[in-house]
């Protein structure tokens, strides 16, 4: 089964960078792998978070992750940040290997 990723990118709540770098450092507040991800990655700038999924079908997890985490959970990163976006097309390259290598 192919392996997808998608991206949420979000706005950081003005004054909130510090909680929500304390939030992320503490780990996802849920089971990767009971969830179906192979993987997951925040990238933490100084306006905006980027939640990086990964999984045979991450798309359809991360909806149902939406409909299952706890309502303290959701209340907690609303009031953190603001404006999240879903990204679902995404390009990858690779370098080529030269044939001389």
């Amino acid at each position: 089964m192919t392996t997808t990723q998608i991206a949420i990118t979000a706005q950081i709540r003005p004054g909130k960078r510090d909680e929500l770098a304390r939030v992320l450092a503490a780990g996802p507040p849920f089971d990767l792998a009971a969830q179906g991800f192979t993987r997951h990655q925040a990238f933490l700038g100084e306006h905006t978070v980027v939640f990086v999924f990964e999984g045979s079908r991450a798309l359809g997890h991360v909806r149902d992750l939406s409909r299952s985490l706890p309502m303290r959970e959701l209340t907690r990163m609303g009031m953190l940040i603001q404006s999240p976006q879903l990204l679902t097309e995404n390009f990858e390259w690779m370098p080529i290997e030269s044939p001389h290598a």
